[in-house]
């Protein structure tokens, strides 16, 4: 119906594609400028109020959108994939928890899913083959190059 199978996108099956297709129809893309517009429509993001320059609060809006809630189980169910979707998520839930990283996956599908019905192309992850391996190493050199710094300071005050 849209000319591209989503089913590709890991966390999307066949029942959250057709309930996907049931509530957008068939030409969402043109309802929307921008990904950011349809993810903020889904209610994938935080509603910031800032006052004075100071954020006050980050907050989901309780206003209940079938398409973020059909996202966000789609997100929950990537959670112990090992594909870059899995990945992402695991870094979202360490850094700001459990229900924070299933609005951030969510946001990633909506994000995914309207850039490639807008564009007509098919999923392909290569552009986000990063694995657990790449980010412990990367963990590991910042580790190393934080110890030397706090060497050097240490030298400096001796």
């Amino acid at each position: 119906m849209w000319g591209v199978n989503l089913m590709h996108i890991p966390g999307i099956s066949d029942a959250a594609m057709l309930r996907l297709i049931g509530e957008l129809g068939h030409d969402f893309t043109d309802k929307f400028e921008t990904y950011k517009h349809f993810s903020c429509w889904c209610n994938l993001c935080p509603n910031n109020k800032i006052s004075g320059g100071k954020l006050l609060s980050s907050k989901i809006p309780k206003r209940k959108n079938p398409v973020g809630l059909i996202l966000r189980q789609a997100a929950n169910s990537v959670k112990a994939s090992k594909t870059p979707l899995g990945f992402y998520f695991r870094r979202m839930q360490a850094k700001n928890g459990y229900l924070a990283a299933i609005v951030a996956t969510a946001n990633k599908l909506a994000k995914i899913i309207f850039t490639l019905v807008k564009t007509k192309t098919e999923f392909d992850d290569t552009f986000a083959k990063i694995t657990e391996e790449e980010i412990l190493m990367k963990k590991l050199h910042n580790a190393q190059r934080n110890l030397l710094k706090i060497q050097n300071q240490l030298l400096k005050v001796s």
